[in-house]
């Protein structure tokens, strides 16, 4: 216990310090050290010390606490380094309902470094959850994000799932089955195809 209380403790006054602008690469450390203190917070309050820290194969996140996107990207975008931090970074902040902080931290970082592939696709869904649809702006940053890798699978599949996520099952099915049309190797797109076709039957015409 004594532990994570330290820790918790020294990512806040790190924030604090940051924020101060005390370190020169400051927007790359402030989302390591907010995406830190949020999920130590959230560890003080609900984790265990018992349980294995990272999650193994096969395993899925516990959806009361993590979204579809947050629970997607561990396998198939960048996990580490600047750009993973600032995804954990967004993740964190839409867990609280702040996606207008997610929205501005995210376009900051890509003003600075627009090549980053994983947070275009980030900002593709903190923009959809914002918004309660996926909408222009998001639909822009996916393309942004395609724009960068061609032939990845990944911008139309989060597309896809955001979409989902904020209700438009039937556009969802729409985008996944023009994405299988690819003919990109996927094993889960038909599980997620099914799943929205699932939704869009239960929802009004």
């Amino acid at each position: 216990m004594t532990v994570w209380l330290v820790t918790l403790g020294m990512a806040a006054v790190l924030t604090l310090l940051l924020l101060r602008g005390r370190f020169a690469e400051r927007r790359s450390l402030v989302a390591v050290a907010m995406a830190l203190t949020t999920a130590l917070g959230g560890y003080a309050a609900t984790g265990r010390p018992d349980l294995p820290a990272a999650v193994e194969d096969g395993q899925t996140f516990d959806r009361d606490w993590h979204s579809a996107f947050e629970t997607a990207r561990q396998t198939r975008l960048v996990r580490f380094g600047e750009a993973g931090a600032w995804l954990t970074f967004s993740d964190a902040m839409l867990r609280e309902d702040a996606s207008d902080t997610a929205v501005r931290g995210l376009q900051g970082v890509l003003a600075d470094h627009p090549d980053q592939f994983d947070l275009w696709i980030g900002l593709g869904n903190a923009l959809a959850m914002h918004q309660g649809a996926a909408g222009e702006a998001s639909r822009l940053a996916f393309a942004r994000a395609q724009s960068l890798e061609h032939a990845s699978p990944q911008p139309d599949f989060f597309l896809g799932l955001a979409e989902l996520e904020t209700g438009d099952a039937r556009s969802a099915a729409r985008t996944w089955r023009t994405l299988a049309a690819r003919g990109l190797p996927d094993a889960t797109l038909e599980r997620w195809i099914a799943e929205a076709d699932i939704r869009a039957a239960g929802q009004p015409d």
